[in-house]
């Protein structure tokens, strides 16, 4: 499914199932593996965005996402707006065994990266404060009316196949290195600890390529296809080592070192405005560390993985998920815990 649908096609789809006709070409859009995505102007004057996914991406899949986004739709959430077909599904069978959705697409511009630091943040400052009230209001989202709904990511569930992964990476002469480091990492993670904190409406994939500002001046969040109920840690441990930590450690003798520090100035920053919506338990606090290590790890792991089988494939993503994981010494993760309380607003 590496080729592009003909236009022809997309149009006869949309018509058919959204009674909707398209104006020009469609344009193929960026997107992870196992769919297609789509921009498509109609003639109303609507732009659109459809999602088009390959068989491995189930029916059921597809139907959480599109439940999580017509939650956030129905809770006034910035996100995109789904659209409904004729027969009032969130979902249409584009080919046989393989489904697909549309949703409204949000026009603007991604959030400007700082010029003045480098290396530096990815990220200006305003978005990133915007981003922590975002992702506050969303942790907070009354869930009662849709907890029948199967939305669970369940993240930690994968923690033993990213330990396989690491272990079976172990066995490579390049990767040896990293991976049994990997392996190490998410052996030891507290994983009673974690499952034990609270279960909220996660995001999963927040960072400044799926964050649009409008030209009214909302910031967006794009991308649910990960969405779920899971950890709100998980969210935030993603922004903390993704978004707040650019500059390569050194050690005692100034001599740079392979981890990264976290800015005090950004973390500080994302954790009060998240806070100003959501306050964070202690043990949320405590396990800010453990859950950059895990999901960082789990990264790694996976694109170690990748690049094993196609050298190039990850970038430099598996080398960059590596060092984020190992930064979080436990003074790094003391220092994450203490800027969390310090910044939670007063009882």
């Amino acid at each position: 499914m590496s080729e592009q649908l003909s236009g022809l096609f997309l149009k006869a789809l949309l018509e058919k199932h959204y009674g909707v006709r398209v104006g020009g070409e469609p344009a193929r859009l960026p997107g992870e593996g196992g769919q297609q995505v789509y921009k498509v102007e109609l003639i109303s004057g609507e732009t659109w965005t459809v999602r088009l996914a390959l068989a491995s991406r189930t029916k059921e899949k597809l139907l959480a996402e599109t439940g999580v986004l017509s939650f956030v739709n129905r809770s006034n959430f910035p996100a995109p707006r789904l659209k409904t077909t004729l027969t009032g599904e969130t979902v249409f069978e584009w080919q046989p065994g393989r489904w697909g959705y549309a949703l409204e697409f949000v026009e603007g511009n991604h959030p400007p990266k700082p010029e003045s630091l480098s290396p530096g943040p990815m990220l200006d400052r305003a978005s990133l404060v915007e981003l922590g009230r975002l992702l506050g209001q969303l942790h907070k989202l009354d869930l009662v009316e849709d907890r029948a709904q199967d939305w669970s990511a369940s993240w930690l569930e994968e923690v033993p196949t990213a330990i396989e992964w690491a272990e079976q990476a172990a066995q490579h002469p390049e990767w040896a290195g990293q991976a049994a480091e990997i392996w190490a990492t998410l052996r030891d993670l507290p994983l009673a600890e974690l499952k034990a904190l609270p279960r909220v409406l996660v995001h999963t994939d927040a960072h400044e390529g799926n964050l649009v500002w409008t030209p009214p001046g909302e910031l967006v969040l794009l991308d649910w296809e990960n969405a779920g109920l899971d950890l709100a840690v998980i969210d935030l441990a993603l922004v903390l080592s993704w978004l707040c930590s650019w500059e390569q450690a050194r050690d005692n003798t100034g001599m740079l070192v392979e981890r990264y520090d976290f800015d005090q100035e950004y973390c500080r920053a994302f954790l009060a405005s998240y806070q100003q919506e959501r306050t964070l338990t202690g043990p949320e606090r405590e396990m800010l560390g453990p859950a950059i290590r895990f999901l960082d790890g789990w990264f790694a792991a996976r694109d170690i993985k990748r690049e094993i089988a196609a050298p190039g494939s990850s970038g430099e993503m598996a080398r960059l998920n590596w060092l984020f994981m190992r930064s979080v010494t436990p003074e790094w993760a003391a220092t994450l815990t203490q800027w969390a309380g310090e910044t939670a607003p007063p009882r």
